[in-house]
């Protein structure tokens, strides 16, 4: 794991992996900050690509195509599959000069979050996140939580949008404290 997360531009493009429910919301409170905001549309279903039409966000042919153009990547997919996404980002990747920011914000535990950052390598900087609490299209319903490099670059790219943030650590040990918290405890006003 790099110990500085990638600098980002002043309007970055954002990949969303994908957009489902929560995915479209991420997408959609991101792209105040973004220069765009895209998706890969290959094999995913007419309502994946109905919500990402509803957030307007932008498709591009395939995750590889996501990877090569995005310079933060935010993977929100079923947790199941979260390594099997990383692995599919790596292709998209080869041949770049720079390294992307890669928001691992699936419910999975330190242990797979730590795993994918070891798959991604030196290609790109992770960032650990866990969502807390319902797909946010209003402020005060869910957070954010970040952890390890980048923490803070995300959390500035979701300022005034409806998810709260809130950063654990930045450094490439706390990758893990993010996906460590339970997700049902961490909610706005509970104090934790």
């Amino acid at each position: 794991m790099p110990p500085e997360p990638p600098s980002l531009p002043c309007r970055p493009v954002i990949g969303i992996l994908h957009p489902g429910v929560m995915g479209a919301a991420l997408g959609s409170a991101l792209k105040a900050r973004a220069g765009a905001v895209i998706w890969a549309d290959a094999g995913r279903t007419h309502a994946t690509a109905k919500r990402a039409e509803l957030a307007d966000l932008v498709a591009v042919p395939t995750v590889a195509d996501l990877a090569a153009r995005s310079d933060v990547i935010v993977s929100i997919c079923a947790p199941h599959a979260a390594r099997e996404v990383a692995a599919q980002v790596v292709p998209g990747l080869a041949g770049r000069a720079d390294r992307p920011l890669y928001v691992e914000a699936n419910s999975v535990g330190p242990d797979t979050v730590r795993a994918i950052a070891a798959l991604l390598g030196d290609r790109a900087t992770v960032c650990d996140a866990l969502v807390a609490g319902p797909p946010a299209w209003e402020r005060g319903t869910t957070v954010l939580w970040l952890a390890g490099p980048g923490a803070d670059a995300v959390a500035a790219l979701f300022a005034g949008s409806p998810f709260d943030t809130r950063v654990l650590g930045t450094g490439p040990a706390d990758i893990g404290a993010a996906s460590a918290r339970p997700a049902d405890t961490a909610l706005p006003g509970t104090g934790r």
